[in-house]
């Protein structure tokens, strides 16, 4: 679901008047958290995700890593949520 979350996003920055100044606002936001978030959990499923949605983005570093990421999960780490939690 992730990879057609990312697609999505993309295509609507693609769509709409001024899609290019929000997408690059837009990638500042996700770079920005991505920065907090390898500082608290530098092998984290969401480090992985945010970095593969810069990519699809295309406002990843040039030496990025290709691929879509990970969805983050109690497997992988993320804490159980909602009311079954």
């Amino acid at each position: 679901m992730t990879g057609l979350y990312e697609v999505a996003i993309g295509r609507l920055f693609e769509t709409v008047p001024g899609g290019d100044e929000a997408k690059r606002r837009f990638a500042a936001d996700v770079r920005q958290l991505l920065e907090v978030t390898r500082e608290r959990q530098p092998d984290g499923p969401a480090v992985q995700t945010y970095e593969a949605l810069l990519r699809r983005l295309g406002a990843a570093p040039p030496d990025a890593a290709g691929g879509l990421g990970v969805v983050p999960t109690p497997e992988q780490g993320l804490p159980p949520s909602g009311s079954g939690a």
